[in-house]
């Protein structure tokens, strides 16, 4: 049985599969494993966070910050 906190969950892992599916064509001189662990590491950063749903939005923007900086 599903419960919405589940449902909620599956969404974002979708969301961050197509933020990376995104990242990997955007910069394909960057490795999908650093790509990933980056968003990884972003995202782990919104772990605590009440409202999820502009967290895909906000791991984005960081990992795109730091790409464009190095």
């Amino acid at each position: 049985m599903s419960t919405l906190d589940t449902l909620a969950s599956e969404q974002l892992d979708i969301h961050f599969a197509q933020l990376e599916d995104r990242l990997d064509r955007d910069y394909a001189d960057v490795a999908r494993t650093r790509l990933h662990t980056m968003v990884d590491r972003e995202r782990a950063r919104f772990a605590g966070a009440r409202i999820h749903a502009f967290v895909p939005i906000l791991v984005e923007r960081a990992v795109r910050a730091a790409l464009a900086a190095t």
